[in-house]
């Protein structure tokens, strides 16, 4: 079974159990509705109750009552099962462009997505590369030409200034 992220625990929130959890997902209201199901190290939980603020999603879980519950799982991430049917055609999992060489229309390889980073403007991919510093894609159609998950490549336009 293939998982993908939504944060990691950080702290408990309440005295009732509440997880106070960093968010790594844009989609947390939909994947915390109350009876979702989420992972902790492959064990299943139930959504009872969330809310988000700022760059944190706070996470009540049926299972978990008390506080001293929820600190078991502090250091621990949130998962969901992937469900690649649930993706509009032209969509990602942010986990299946990590790895993706870099190209340009030619086929010169400039390197590969380290991270996806969330910045206010746009999601941009950190891409390594070999013996220099990593640089930033912006991941919008001025940049991105072509993104090919099935075989990891992601071609995209070279522009002045942006190596």
């Amino acid at each position: 079974m293939e998982y993908l992220s939504l944060g990691k625990i950080i702290d408990t929130f309440n005295l009732d159990g509440t997880i106070k959890v960093f968010s790594t997902t844009s989609n947390g209201k939909m994947r915390y509705q109350k009876g979702n199901k989420i992972y902790i190290e492959e064990k299943e939980y139930t959504v009872e109750k969330y809310h988000h603020s700022g760059n944190f999603d706070f996470v009540k879980l049926q299972e978990i009552n008390n506080v001293e519950e929820a600190l078991t799982l502090k250091g621990k991430y949130v998962e969901v099962i992937k469900n690649r049917q649930e993706l509009k055609e032209g969509y990602y999992y942010f986990d299946d462009l990590k790895g993706c060489d870099i190209i340009d229309n030619e086929g010169n390889k400039y390197g590969i997505v380290k991270e996806i980073e969330e910045f206010p403007a746009q999601i941009t991919l950190r891409v390594k590369r070999e013996n220099q510093k990593d640089f930033f894609v912006p991941f919008v159609k001025d940049f991105i030409v072509d993104v090919d998950v099935e075989n990891k490549k992601i071609t995209i336009n070279i522009v002045e200034g942006l190596l």
